[in-house]
């Protein structure tokens, strides 16, 4: 099984195949979606990406984590998440 697709994606705006819901950030596994909320694990654009954030998908089964840097880029990956 893998990950549901991304329809479309524009600024604060991302559709997933599949799924009627508009997400601003989200998180896609083999079998779903969910918007990222990143006041769960304080998540901002510096220091980045928490090791938390990614927790849920890797519990999932997920072997391969893409991770999306923000459409500025501005979205950090601090090596103690990668």
């Amino acid at each position: 099984m893998s990950s549901p697709e991304i329809a479309s994606l524009s600024w604060g705006q991302m559709k997933v195949k599949g799924c009627s819901t508009t997400y601003k950030d989200c998180k896609v596994w083999p079998g779903g979606s969910r918007t990222w909320d990143w006041r769960e694990t304080g998540t901002n654009h510096s220091p980045g990406v928490q090791p938390a954030d990614l927790e849920e998908v890797v519990k999932k089964g997920v072997k391969t984590v893409v991770i999306g840097r923000g459409m500025s880029e501005a979205l950090q990956h601090p090596l103690w998440t990668i």
